[in-house]
């Protein structure tokens, strides 16, 4: 099993990768943009995972509208994110 730091490092090489050749709004950069975040989060780096969710959250819906799918995993994710922040706070 990878680390909280393996997988944000994993996540962000496989994004640089996806975006050099694609755009940051495709299905696939917003579910890996979506993993980088929850990776962060996980690494108890919670400012910049929320960072990561709220930008994630208003590019999918600049581009795709409030009710597209891609909006709703935008919106899966920063609970995900929440969550993963409770549980620290809490000690859990």
């Amino acid at each position: 099993m990878s680390t909280p730091q393996q997988r944000v490092h994993d996540a962000t090489r496989r994004l640089l990768d996806l975006l050099e050749h694609g755009e940051s709004l495709t299905p696939e950069a917003i579910a890996l943009r979506g993993e980088l975040a929850e990776a962060t989060a996980e690494a108890g780096h919670f400012e910049d995972a929320f960072y990561q969710v709220d930008e994630l959250l208003k590019d999918a819906q600049r581009e795709y509208g409030p009710d597209h799918e891609n909006v709703t995993r935008a919106r899966e994710v920063i609970a995900v994110v929440e969550q993963i922040a409770r549980r620290s706070v809490e000690g859990v």
